[in-house]
């Protein structure tokens, strides 16, 4: 049996390589889903840990677990501290560190040398396991094991201890309520003082500083004398347990989360006991993404499983269409049914087999690929994400192989009933398509339009959920791959009615050669019918894709320049008088103005203007005051030389309303929700105030719904936890009118530059300069562009583009030229009647007008409806609470442009084909196949 399977693959070679690059593509992008979700995850869990210790200094791998002495011990301790050890056990994540701090507080002490500056202060002596290996004495010397002759007890204190405690080195301290090992009354020795050994070392979840009120002696003195059963007094302790953040998976870190809210629900039963961690807000906000991220990857990747799946059922049903006689034949012979489905079971086992290892090696490549997309068919050389093939993946390409193999096989049923002679009564018998009959693609289509009505109705909902960090609803992704699909299917049926209305109204000017290929067009549906569908889904998927990544992709970094303001944005540390002035309120608040010509000569800034930007205006409305109100002062053509700007969100050019400022200086832009909210004008006089004696008068001389750097709009999350959008309100006046008024305040530098930013940021290391804010749109850009949505979305887009071109290549290639090769004999008795070779190819280029070119022209429409129609709300889906700009469906006309150049070149090389082969027919030996 495997000798007649191999025998097949070999006679139809091409047929079953198309349907092997199918198996091998869908297995592939099966399995790179939790390959790239788990790698992205895992490098954005990394960078968000390395981030964690850049901004708060501490290490983000911390466990804590904090006895407070409240319960009398008899073994307590002892069990809580084998807690706080079966933690990092429980989560499967190793420890690099694992600190004991045991303390006890202590009262009524009094020193042993009498001075006049001596005072008794309450303080704790305590044990830090393994002090002695990351500490250094800087003065003193390192306590001892065991007592002194005299029982006195070696400690060391951190230097700020010193101070707070009012110790002397060398100095001792007697405790009454404490005894040693003799029963005599506790004394204590400051012999050295220490500090931080190395500063970057993990060791330190508590600093010396924070030790202010505590002395350390050696552990193990300290369990013999306090740790005993029959000790008086309670101690605390807390356990640190420091997992090695570089063993954190993303792919465990909900079973992590899961045990720490597991051990913190054990604390918070206990009065005594509190378990925290460093990371567990961290792994929260993970989690969430991490959910976000695989959510989008499959609704995303739908439209393509579905699409490859009837690629590889399209080929499937062709290599059975060109084998009906054999398993007719068969059947003749006595084969039975399951021995038929046995043969191509067999054979379609072997294709997933080769398709899954090939197609796991190409499913990491594709999640490379997934990793290093910038934007939509653009990628940026990035770190190689972390890629590991897991059990999952492995379940993914097998669940793929899976519905491969029934993709392929389940036709052969049909086909395995069918006698010589019911098969030769079905090749003259039109059968409509149960799609057609079910009228599938009305009720896709109407569902498709349903769910579209609905999420415009709840747009606003919609984004506030969006905004609070919901995960964007599957839903609306299936509406627009629904729409597409049934949209195609109606399109197909379309067709035919206006091909056969065409022919009916022109039958009598058709040339005989055009007359033919209409007459082929219309009668035999059955097999064009699903090579049109194809065609017609992926175009409109290619065209979705390419407008969906294109619109969300520029949007990005519209909103995110808009934001910014400018090329970079950053405001100095001003000197002032501040101090003085809170000695002596009757003095003027001055501020000391830095050299503002540095930057407007700095060799790479094109321009530089002074922003001085407050969020804290006031101003007197009808029915009371406003507050909150955003001010932004201005010199009108330093800004209009250096802010960005796109002109087309204003009615008229911004360049006017800087010109009408410049004319008078108290003239001041409102945002236009003063005119809709109060009711002002052009003309009108407003007063606004930063403070109770700072006021600044203005005359209206326009409104405007957007300004660099303003968002109309943002979203607060109110008492009963719902994000509500909250109207901003801007005022434009004139800086130095504002100046005049209430003297120079602290104000922004914008910078338009050049040729990048690399200028300021020299400058800046050059003078040890640090800024109050600093923001280069370029920088933010790009970290916009790293967020996993964004990039998920851009990497799937473009793999599923990339996707969608090789299927409709080969696709149509394979159909097409198989289609010629089984009308030889048509195209034989064609010559034989007298029609030249050039009539035969009009008769070809006729149909593929009617077959490929008008599929492909409904599949680009389709594509941009869809686009248009569902484009604003999937934009909803990856906008942020920062998204101030309107959304704007955008075309790409590069990717469009590319998508069509290949089906362009696809026609001519298939023409060219079809052209080469009907040359090379010999009308002989098409007659004589046809007696035969």
């Amino acid at each position: 049996m495997l000798k007649f399977i191999f025998r097949k693959i070999i006679n139809k070679k091409w047929l079953f390589l198309a349907l092997l690059i199918g198996n091998i593509l869908l297995t592939a992008i099966t399995c790179s889903n939790p390959l790239y979700s788990d790698a992205v995850m895992q490098r954005m869990l990394d960078d968000d840990l390395e981030q964690y210790i850049e901004d708060k200094n501490y290490y983000p791998g911390t466990i804590s677990v904090v006895y407070t002495g409240a319960q009398k011990r008899n073994g307590l301790v002892e069990e809580l501290e084998a807690l706080a050890r079966e933690i990092p056990v429980k989560m499967g994540v190793p420890t690099i560190n694992e600190t004991t701090h045991i303390f006890l507080s202590l009262a009524g002490n009094k020193a042993l040398v009498d001075r006049s500056d001596a005072y008794n202060s309450s303080m704790s002596i305590g044990m830090l396991s393994n002090l002695e290996d990351h500490a250094k004495i800087t003065a003193g010397r390192m306590y001892s094991d065991t007592p002194q002759e005299d029982g006195t007890i070696e400690v060391i204190a951190s230097q700020q201890g010193l101070i707070q405690l009012n110790l002397l080195m060398g100095e001792k301290r007697q405790f009454t309520k404490l005894v040693n090992f003799e029963g005599k009354p506790l004394v204590i020795e400051v012999v050295g003082v220490f500090d931080v050994a190395d500063p970057s070392d993990i060791y330190w979840a508590r600093t010396p500083s924070s030790l202010r009120n505590e002395v350390l002696m050696d552990e193990n003195l300290f369990r013999a004398l306090f740790m005993k059963e029959d000790a008086p007094l309670s101690v605390n302790a807390t356990w640190y347990e420091q997992l090695d953040t570089s063993m954190m998976r993303s792919k465990e870190a909900e079973h992590v989360y899961d045990t720490m809210l597991h051990y913190k629900e054990i604390a918070g039963g206990l009065s005594y006991l509190n378990i925290t961690s460093n990371f567990e807000a961290l792994y929260k906000e993970h989690l969430s993404m991490r959910l976000k991220v695989s959510v989008t990857l499959w609704v995303l990747q739908v439209p393509i499983y579905i699409l490859l799946a009837a690629f590889i059922f399209m080929v499937s049903r062709q290599i059975l269409e060109t084998e009906a006689s054999e398993i007719s034949v068969l059947k003749s012979r006595g084969v039975k049914n399951s021995q038929i489905v046995g043969i191509y079971l067999i054979q379609s086992f072997l294709l997933a087999v080769v398709s899954l290892m090939a197609g796991l090696p190409l499913g990491i490549f594709i999640t490379q690929v997934l990793g290093s997309a910038n934007a939509f068919l653009e990628f940026v050389s990035r770190q190689a994400l972390p890629v590991e093939m897991s059990p999952k993946a492995l379940l993914y390409a097998g669940c793929a192989a899976f519905v491969a193999i029934c993709a392929m096989v389940l036709p052969v049923r049909k086909y395995a009933r069918t006698s010589i002679v019911h098969q030769k009564q079905k090749k003259n018998r039109r059968v409509r398509p149960f799609w057609q009959k079910a009228f599938l693609d009305v009720i896709a289509l109407g569902v498709s339009l349903y769910g579209l009505n609905s999420f415009n109705r709840q747009k606003e909902m919609f984004a506030q959920r969006i905004v609070a960090g919901e995960i964007p609803d599957p839903l609306l992704f299936l509406c627009s791959s629904l729409f597409i699909i049934g949209a195609g299917l109606l399109a197909i049926r379309i067709i035919p009615i206006l091909l056969t209305v065409v022919f009916s109204v022109f039958k009598r000017l058709w040339s005989p050669a055009i007359y033919a290929s209409f007459l082929k067009v219309l009668r035999k549906r059955r097999g064009q019918d699903f090579i049109m569908i194809f065609l017609v889904m992926t175009i409109a998927l290619g065209v979705f894709n390419a407008q969906t990544a294109s619109s969300i992709n520029i949007n990005a970094v519209n909103n995110t320049r808009y934001l910014t303001g400018a090329d970079v944005t950053l405001k100095e540390a001003w000197a002032s008088n501040a101090d003085q002035v809170e000695n002596d309120p009757s003095l003027d608040l001055i501020y000391y103005e830095p050299d503002f010509g540095v930057y407007e000569t700095m060799p790479g800034a094109a321009s530089a203007a002074k922003v001085y930007r407050n969020a804290n205006i006031s101003i007197v409305v009808k029915g009371g005051s406003l507050k909150g109100v955003n001010l932004c002062a201005i010199d009108t053509q330093a800004f209009g030389n250096t802010a960005y700007f796109d002109e087309t969100l204003l009615p008229t050019h911004w360049y006017n309303y800087l010109n009408a400022m410049a004319q008078n200086a108290r003239a001041v832009i409102l945002s236009k929700n003063f005119k809709t909210d109060y009711g002002y004008k052009i003309g009108d006089v407003i007063n606004y105030s930063l403070s109770s004696s700072e006021s600044v008068r203005g005359i209206i001389y326009g409104f405007v719904d957007y300004w660099p750097g303003y968002a109309p709009f943002t979203y607060k999350k109110g008492s009963d936890g719902i994000y509500r959008e909250t109207a901003n309100y801007l005022i434009v006046a004139n800086l130095s009118q504002v100046q005049d008024d209430i003297g120079i305040r602290p104000y922004e530098v914008w910078l338009k530059n050049e040729d990048g930013a690399d200028y300021i940021y020299d400058y800046a290391e050059e003078h040890s300069i640090r800024y109050m804010t600093f923001e280069d749109a370029q920088a933010n850009i790009i970290e916009k562009k790293n967020d996993p949505m964004l990039k998920s979305l851009n990497g799937v887009l473009t793999v599923g583009f990339i996707v969608v071109l090789v299927l409709c290549f080969i696709g149509f290639l394979m159909y097409w030229i198989l289609s010629i090769r089984q009308r030889t004999l048509e195209f034989g008795i064609y010559r034989a009647m007298g029609m030249s070779l050039r009539e035969i190819i009009s008769m070809l280029i006729n149909e593929q007008f009617a077959i490929s070119i008008l599929s492909i022209a409904a599949g680009a429409v389709i594509g941009f409806i869809a686009s248009s129609l569902y484009m604003p709300l999937i934009q909803i889906a990856y906008a942020s609470s920062d998204n101030a700009l309107p959304l704007i469906n955008t075309v790409n006309l590069e990717a469009t442009g590319q998508l069509f150049a290949l089906v362009l070149t696809m026609l001519i090389i298939c023409m060219a084909v079809l052209v080469a082969i009907i040359r090379k027919m010999k009308i002989a030996q098409a007659l004589k196949l046809g007696e035969d």
